[in-house]
């Protein structure tokens, strides 16, 4: 298969054109490898990323959702970032997929996916015991199929650029006049995705999150009474959608907002409440990606079952831990209450006991900001403990079931 001519067709008198030139700014951000693919080389195979790291078990996948309304030309920092903290926390064999959502018609499309190149430290060591007189060692192409991963994404990332960027006053928000905006509905059309995943999905979103459509509105115009509940803790029965087993990261938050100083805080809360409402846990939130640096190498994933007001709730534990047993897009689910994302650490002795210790994102039992996670016992189970908040006397046994 030969390689598209992408020679730019259209110069000014001075160089490239303006728009041009932003496009071939934001490919070379992730398209590094173009001086070392061969020009027989295909998007897949020999030459190209090989989809056999797909075969790798992964304990999540990634989503990345970029709002096509944050599009402004010859601003292409996000896509940087976005490449900087996926290269630094995927984990071998996981799967990235790069969607544009469309919230003026609250629509998605999926524009590429692909699986992480890189070895488990098993896999690296039974590389390393064999011999590779006729072929190339794989540990040795590793750099190179990374290149091609990121030119794949980055060519992605350059398609939603190119198809809706728009100048920087076009895409200005006003408070007064904002625009319509269905975010929520554009990511309920990406559904399926959840549904049908096994594994969290680290869903990472580049968006201003200016939710403006007859389900809610973030932004709000100046002197308006600010609402606490817009009844989002029912998105989910009223659109039939579920985002579950997913933590969501969102970043570009009110980049584009003028007028509304309190928008990222009022953003935080909505989105809170609108992901709980579809079983989803907001992770983090922000000008800035914050994603965690943390590599996920286990995986943890059991029913439990809450004690509250003489009634047994059920629910789900998913805990990812790096090496060390700090806790990553970890989560706890409870029917009838919703789910909240896990911050601390879980760790198991060889041959002994575990040990979860872990604070709740947002309350799920209580009405606490927070709230406290314990679990121990055998590494075989079941694991007992709490949920709660000790200081106001409200704690609630907690059981997981690793036999169901």
């Amino acid at each position: 298969m030969r390689v598209a001519d992408r020679s730019p067709t259209c110069r000014s008198r001075r160089g490239w054109t303006r728009p041009l030139r932003h496009a071939l700014a934001l490919a070379m951000l992730l398209l590094p490898v173009a001086a070392a693919m061969p020009a027989r080389a295909a998007l897949f195979g020999p030459d190209g990323l090989d989809p056999a790291f797909c075969r790798t078990p992964s304990v999540r996948q990634t989503v990345v959702y970029v709002d096509d309304m944050m599009m402004v030309e010859g601003q292409i920092d996000w896509a940087r970032k976005l490449a900087v903290k996926l290269r630094a926390t995927l984990s071998p064999g996981e799967r990235v997929t790069v969607v544009r959502l469309s919230p003026a018609n609250g629509q998605s499309s999926e524009i590429w996916s692909a699986c992480w190149p890189a070895y488990t430290a098993a896999q690296q060591a039974d590389i390393a015991g064999q011999s590779f007189l006729f072929s190339r060692n794989p540990l040795s192409g590793i750099g190179d199929q990374q290149k091609f991963f990121l030119g794949g994404m980055g060519a992605a990332l350059t398609t939603i650029y190119q198809q809706a960027k728009r100048p920087a006053d076009a895409v200005r928000i006003a408070a007064a006049t904002a625009p319509h905006k269905d975010i929520i509905r554009a990511l309920a059309s990406d559904e399926g995705r959840f549904a049908a995943s096994r594994v969290t999905v680290r869903a990472i979103i580049y968006s201003d999150m200016a939710e403006n459509s007859d389900l809610g509105a973030v932004i709000r115009p100046p002197g308006a009474v600010p609402h606490a509940d817009q009844g989002l803790g029912g998105l989910g029965e009223r659109l039939g959608t579920w985002l579950r087993r997913s933590v969501f990261y969102a970043y570009g938050v009110g980049a584009d907002i003028d007028g509304d100083r309190g928008f990222g805080e009022q953003a935080r809360a909505f989105w809170t409440q609108a992901l709980h409402g579809m079983a989803a846990t907001l992770g983090g939130m922000g000008a800035d990606l914050n994603v965690p640096n943390l590599l996920p190498v286990s995986a943890y994933d059991v029913p439990v079952t809450l004690v509250m007001d003489n009634q047994s709730l059920d629910g789900r534990l998913s805990l990812l831990t790096d090496q060390d047993g700090a806790l990553v897009d970890s989560w706890l689910g409870i029917s009838r209450l919703g789910s909240t994302g896990l911050d601390g650490s879980f760790r198991c002795e060889p041959g002994g006991a575990c040990r979860l210790d872990a604070t709740t994102t947002s309350g799920l039992a209580t009405n606490a900001a927070s709230e406290h996670v314990t679990l121990q016992g055998p590494a075989q189970g079941p694991l007992n403990g709490e949920l709660g908040v000790r200081a106001q006397g409200m704690l609630f046994k907690l059981r997981s079931d690793p036999r169901s």
